[in-house]
């Protein structure tokens, strides 16, 4: 079972059946369906409804469909066994994507997460919990900015607030003086005497 598996619209699976939409449905099914042997269903009736504990409508409903498509693969009345096979095949799927969601939660849950938090991380909606991860995301943002902005060793950056007073011109004047010495570093390491140029001009 596969995500391929699911409904294009999201069915709501967290209401569960009443007995009487049990009822319904299986008198449905034995009306349609011959019994392998034939069997009074009041003394049957225990047997499917413990089979159906804890079912949900909408997958009740899905089962019967499916059943009457065939699903079984015999023309006759399933059993509870058979009948709620069907009905654990419909949420397979559903409770496939819960499980990943789970372990997704559990992988790459922060330290943090382990603590009480008052927005706790959804499950099984693939909605709720992208919207829960676009705003965890947002939060690892904040904190790697909160970080980068934090007070630095002042044995490393020593005039870090003397930096912080420097104005546009001073920066570009920086700039300039830095260039200026690094070319002459570079001219002077070739052999090339800068005065030349200068003492031509004095003589002239």
């Amino acid at each position: 079972m596969t995500e391929s598996n699911l409904p294009a619209a999201q069915p709501d699976i967290s209401r569960s059946a009443t007995d009487t939409e049990k009822l319904v449905v299986l008198t449905r099914l034995f009306a349609v369906y011959p019994c392998r042997a034939p069997s009074d269903f009041r003394l049957v009736r225990p047997a499917y409804m413990q089979a159906l504990e804890g079912v949900g409508q909408w997958a009740l409903f899905e089962a019967e469909r499916r059943i009457n498509q065939n699903a079984l693969g015999h023309p006759f009345m399933a059993t509870p066994a058979e009948l709620r096979r069907e009905i654990d095949r419909v949420m397979e799927p559903f409770r496939e994507r819960q499980r990943r969601a789970a372990e997704e939660e559990r992988r790459y849950r922060w330290p943090e997460d382990n603590k009480p938090r008052a927005l706790p991380a959804p499950k099984g909606n693939p909605e709720v919990i992208a919207r829960w991860r676009a705003r965890r995301a947002a939060e690892k943002e904040e904190a790697a900015l909160k970080m980068a902005s934090a007070p630095t060793d002042p044995a490393l950056f020593a005039d870090r607030k003397e930096r912080k007073k420097r104005t546009s011109a001073d920066a570009v004047s920086g700039f300039i003086s830095r260039e200026d010495r690094r070319s002459r570093t570079d001219v002077t390491k070739s052999g090339v005497n800068l005065d030349v140029g200068k003492q031509g001009e004095d003589h002239d």
